[in-house]
């Protein structure tokens, strides 16, 4: 069986910074990831490179076995190699952003229908069944009816969770969902999380909430100015640090993480 995500060799470029420096790592099906590292260090970068908002200088991606390669040509131009792929991936893959990016004239309800009915061609009765079932994983079916604007900030990102659910992803994407949120409302996104994980669910995360992370990874990745220092599961990575990156990360964050 193929991994569910491959990532081979990974870099990207702005201009002359280089962001990621040849990262590579696989994740199976059912599996929780977290990218882990000081701000600055490629981890937003990467999950954007995956799931091509970004399109990355060279390296290859895969997601079940259908692959997309970049490379730099003579001209050192990026080309794409497989580029209709990108649909694919974007297909298999959902990914929840910091900022919540809801339709403010839509109610939650549509905002969770929006992408089943005009992307996927689902009838609409079948996409507010499927919306209201994942709202309902997320405890916002009761508020189907209402607008953005009525909800807190929480509220906000448990729908843009659900919106995502309700495509059916192979792959999670969450680029610090709890990062726009004030300290009250973190914990009711970070339960919506883990209960996805406790279901199965594949996740790469992206986050500063060690304490989670640790509780809820299989494996932690630690990247450093763009290269991977560690890979390793969560009591490995905080027992036995690869290199003084990782240890004096730890110790900036082993108030949050112990």
């Amino acid at each position: 069986m193929h991994p569910v995500l491959r990532v081979r060799d990974l870099r990207k470029a702005f201009g002359a910074s280089r962001v990621l420096d040849g990262v590579s790592f696989q994740m199976r099906q059912g599996e929780v990831i977290s990218l882990i590292g000081s701000s600055g260090s490629g981890k937003s970068t990467a999950l954007r490179c995956i799931n091509f908002l970004e399109t990355p200088t060279s390296g290859k991606i895969e997601v079940m076995g259908d692959a997309i390669s970049t490379a730099q040509n003579d001209r050192r131009e990026t080309e794409i190699v497989n580029a209709a792929n990108i649909r694919v991936f974007r297909r298999r893959i959902g990914m929840v952003f910091q900022n919540f990016n809801l339709w403010p004239h839509r109610t939650v309800l549509g905002n969770v229908t929006e992408a089943l009915i005009y992307v996927l061609a689902i009838d609409k009765r079948k996409a507010q069944e499927n919306a209201l079932s994942a709202l309902s994983k997320v405890g916002m079916a009761d508020f189907c009816q209402r607008y953005p604007s009525q909800l807190s900030g929480g509220q906000q990102q448990r729908v843009a969770i659900a919106r995502v659910l309700a495509m059916k992803p192979k792959l999670m994407l969450f680029d610090e969902p709890t990062s726009a949120l004030d300290p009250e409302l973190v914990g009711e996104v970070l339960k919506v999380i883990r209960t996805l994980a406790e279901d199965g669910a594949t996740i790469l995360l992206v986050t500063h909430e060690m304490r989670f992370a640790r509780e809820v990874s299989n494996r932690m990745i630690f990247l450093h100015k763009g290269v991977v220092e560690q890979d390793a599961m969560p009591e490995e990575l905080f027992r036995n640090p690869a290199s003084e990156a990782v240890k004096r990360f730890l110790s900036s964050v082993i108030s949050t993480a112990a």
